[in-house]
C-alpha cells in the first residue's frame, strides 16, 4: 500500500463529507422555510451521516500516520429545490468516485478495503435514491 497516496485520497474524501455537512446542513435550514418537511428531515440525515463519514475518515489518516485536512469545497447557496438536489447527486456521485479511488490505493489493508468498499455501497444508495426522486 502507497501509505502517502491513500492519505492524499481520503484527505480528498474528507473534504467532501465536510463539505457534504455543510451543504445538507444548510440545505435543511432552506427547505425548512421553504416548508419542505419531508427534505428537511433527508437533509438532516444526510448531514448526520456526512458526519458520522468524516470522523471515520479522519479517524483512519490518524491510525496511517497522517494530518486531517479541515479544508471544505466551496458551497452551493440557492433555494430552488431541484438545484439543491441536482447539487446533491453531484456530491453524492463525486464520492463514490473518491471512495473508489482510494479503494485502487488500498492493496492489502483489509480493515481500510472494507470500509470503504462499505462506503461505496452507501454513496451508491444516495445517487439511486437521488435519481429516483429527480425522475
Amino acid at each position: 500500500m502507497n501509505r502517502e497516496q491513500v492519505i492524499t485520497d481520503l484527505n480528498e474524501i474528507l473534504k467532501l463529507e465536510y463539505t457534504a455537512v455543510l451543504q445538507y446542513t444548510y440545505e435543511g435550514f432552506v427547505v425548512t422555510g421553504l416548508d419542505r418537511p419531508r427534505f428537511a428531515t433527508m437533509f438532516a440525515g444526510e448531514a448526520t451521516e456526512s458526519l458520522r463519514h468524516a470522523q471515520m475518515v479522519g479517524a483512519k489518516i490518524v491510525s496511517l500516520g497522517g494530518i486531517p485536512t479541515t479544508e471544505t469545497l466551496p458551497l452551493i447557496t440557492t433555494s430552488n429545490l431541484p438545484e439543491i438536489l441536482q447539487n446533491n447527486l453531484a456530491l453524492e456521485r463525486r464520492a463514490v468516485e473518491l471512495y473508489t479511488a482510494a479503494l485502487g490505493h488500498a492493496d492489502d489493508d483489509v480493515a481500510l478495503r472494507t470500509m470503504l468498499e462499505n462506503q461505496i455501497s452507501i454513496e451508491k444508495a444516495s445517487v439511486e435514491e437521488l435519481e429516483r426522486i429527480l425522475a
